[in-house]
């Protein structure tokens, strides 16, 4: 009989251990909860999306592809511009590359304002040449 009162002794310790538990586990979570500020569950989603890398990865490349089309279709629908064989690279994070050759300083710089109309704040790297000045009217040969 006396290992039945001890299994019953040792029950009832091991609840009211797991119920000390729960409140100290309960009381704990409402200050963090006080420290930390209104956690609702909008800002759960947000810290969510946050951190999932399929969803930003895949609008980041979308924005780059978007940037780059809107980007070329101002290119072509400039008369200085719309013909010349001009390149739009989106590199992420705010910066885009122009690529391409002019034939003068001034058509240059002024596809630089116009990337700079579209973009706003983006960073340009105006990588583009002008014939004669930056190329020469030979091409090298590499052996």
């Amino acid at each position: 009989m006396q290992g039945s009162g001890r299994e019953s002794g040792s029950g009832l310790g091991i609840a009211l251990t797991g119920a000390v538990g729960f409140g100290a586990g309960l009381l704990f979570g409402l200050i963090a909860g006080g420290l930390v500020g209104d956690v609702g569950s909008g800002r759960l989603g947000r810290a969510v999306r946050r951190l999932g890398p399929s969803d930003d990865e895949e609008s980041a490349g979308e924005d780059a592809e978007r940037v780059e089309h809107e980007l070329l279709d101002v290119l072509k629908r400039n008369p200085a511009t719309r013909h010349l064989s001009l390149t739009v690279l989106a590199l992420g994070g705010g910066l885009v590359e122009l690529t391409g050759t002019v034939p003068d300083e001034t058509t240059r710089e002024l596809a630089a304002r116009l990337a700079r109309g579209v973009l706003g704040g983006d960073v340009i790297v105006n990588r583009i040449l002008v014939e004669g000045t930056d190329t020469s009217q030979q091409s090298a040969v590499v052996s």
